[in-house]
């Protein structure tokens, strides 16, 4: 194929790398306990953009990294693409990671110094002076027995053969109902009779987490007392200390809609301070990362680089997978000259029923992902660690890999996303149907078909985009090619100026939808700026993007 350039794709990776803002801007308002910057106003309706974007964005950014990738290795060869790679994807992920990570390690901490009794400052309203009980059944068993603290009835269901781990309603063990209810006694009892106190629920929540977020600082003592770990954490990444920075609209959906649960949030918000006493270290912190170590709170290194024990590497993690895919395309690229495939790679990029073969395999992956089936995960997994995630490489590898098969073939050019509509309405309804399986806890191949759901919808939503950018994106457009040369340094530099601006305006008395749009477009136009005056004719621009011509 000559050389041109691919203005729509160019873009399309660009609004993937966009959308990151976007995304990250959302993180304040939903409350989850990793997030150094927890807004006041919080809402558990932000989830359903955030898990939107999230289903897609980043398998999106590698079809089209694989995409590229297959074009510079074609016109540069093996040693060129590698050399390119180096420059644009390794030498970016150093530099920027020496400056951005300690930044982002630590960012709690200014977030703890800025808003310093910011919670107090939140006045309570008259829902909260006092608790209103939900409307709810509780069951008549072990489970039931625990939440409502009867100890007799904990005794009874025991000595009746009841099992003192088993899953009860919501998928809680009886230890789960008495952390989250604040039944001291009951927790005692059931520790006494063997009960696990690392017990997991559907959420991969431990009792003493759920007794932190709930404020119930006499549970929490006990259970550490009895042995329990509060260094584990669930699905989110969080840990008891870290649950607890859930905002009041997040804990009250938590407590009310989900758990039903009677909140008073006074009452929350003083049980956690007692909670974060009990939990607080001292001069060293215990960290649970295979084995257990310790790290000296005065070691600078690990202090910005390893807070946690493992070297984390936020958001730059896609740098470092893609390493990992192009090494692994080198490989297969090389070994296709010696055994070649005939027509079945033009036949994978071009065929209309190349779903039934993508979807499959990006069904098995992502069930993978999520642990077999035991929690609903809608999207692919973005961790961090620096330690690879095989899995994960797998599911990104299947992206990246047919973006690459993609490149050499008209067919794909020419017919991939021409029923763009079809496509993104289609993902929007897939998007919904998977919604209302997460609600249904009791259905049985539930994480299946949430999986399945999963790879459909990320499938349907690239074509569809690529439809979208070829139809109205094909075309040179200076305003256009701004855009997509900054949205590296964008990206890239965006996390450290948005969580700051998320910090300031977390307390602000205006709806959170104006905050999100402020956050949004603050960061946006100030990296616009920079990358304008201070980054794109520099060697930092350079670096990024290759050596930029200076226009008159």
């Amino acid at each position: 194929m000559t050389a041109k350039r691919y203005h729509d794709l160019d873009a399309l990776r660009a609004f993937a790398m966009l959308l990151g803002i976007l995304l990250h801007g959302l993180l304040s308002f939903i409350g989850l306990g990793f997030w150094p910057a927890q807004d006041v106003n919080q809402s558990e309706y932000y989830f359903l953009p955030l898990m939107f974007i999230h289903g897609f964005r980043m398998s999106l950014f590698f079809f089209v990294s694989g995409f590229f990738t297959m074009m510079m290795w074609q016109r540069r060869g093996t040693a060129g693409l590698l050399v390119h790679r180096f420059k644009r994807i390794v030498l970016p992920f150093f530099v920027f990671g020496f400056l951005v990570f300690p930044m982002l390690n630590n960012m709690k901490a200014f977030a703890e110094w800025m808003g310093e009794g910011r919670e107090e400052r939140v006045s309570g309203s008259s829902e909260e002076k006092e608790a209103v009980a939900p409307k709810y059944t509780v069951p008549d068993d072990l489970g039931g027995a625990a939440r409502q603290g009867d100890l007799d009835a904990i005794v009874k269901f025991l000595n009746e053969g009841a099992d003192i781990d088993g899953k009860y309603d919501m998928d809680f063990t009886p230890l789960h109902w008495a952390a989250a209810m604040g039944e001291p006694r009951a927790i005692a009892l059931l520790a006494d009779k063997g009960a696990d106190l690392n017990s997991r629920d559907g959420h991969q929540s431990t009792p003493i987490l759920l007794a932190a977020f709930f404020g119930r600082p006499e549970c929490v003592r006990i259970l550490l007392e009895k042995g329990a770990d509060p260094e584990l954490a669930n699905k989110d990444g969080s840990r008891p200390l870290e649950a607890m920075k859930a905002g009041r609209e997040i804990t009250k959906w938590v407590a009310t809609d989900i758990l039903k649960v009677p909140m008073v949030w006074s009452e929350v918000r003083e049980g956690r301070k007692e909670v974060r006493k009990l939990l607080g270290g001292g001069d060293l912190q215990t960290v649970r990362s295979g084995e257990d170590k310790l790290v000296q709170q005065d070691d600078w290194f690990a202090r910005n680089y390893m807070p946690d024990g493992s070297f984390i590497t936020h958001h730059l993690w896609f740098l470092y997978d893609l390493v990992y895919l192009v090494l692994a395309f080198v490989l297969v690229a090389s070994s296709f000259k010696y055994f070649p495939l005939a027509g079945l790679p033009k036949w994978l990029a071009q065929s209309p029923l190349r779903l039934l073969w993508l979807v499959p395999l990006t069904f098995w992956a992502q069930y993978s992902m999520g642990g077999g089936g035991e929690d609903g995960l809608f999207g692919p997994s973005t961790a961090v660690w620096l330690e690879p995630d095989w899995i994960k490489l797998s599911y990104y590898g299947i992206f990246f890999g047919y973006g690459a098969l993609c490149f050499q073939h008209k067919g794909f050019h020419q017919k991939v996303g021409r029923h763009w509509p079809f496509h993104l309405l289609v993902s929007v309804l897939i998007f919904l149907a998977a919604l209302s399986l997460m609600e249904r806890t009791d259905l049985e191949f539930r994480y299946e078909i949430i999986s399945l759901c999963s790879a459909l919808f990320v499938w349907l939503m690239i074509f569809g985009l690529i439809g979208v950018f070829r139809k109205f994106f094909s075309g040179e457009s200076p305003q256009v090619r701004f855009v997509s040369d900054s949205a590296y340094w964008l990206y890239i530099a965006h996390l450290p100026l948005i969580q700051v601006v998320q910090i300031w305006v977390s307390d602000w008395p205006f709806p959170s939808l104006f905050k999100l749009a402020v956050v949004c477009f603050v960061t946006t136009g100030l990296l616009l700026i920079s990358y304008r005056y201070l980054i794109r004719h520099t060697p930092v621009g350079t670096m990024l993007n290759g050596k930029m011509t200076k226009t008159a």
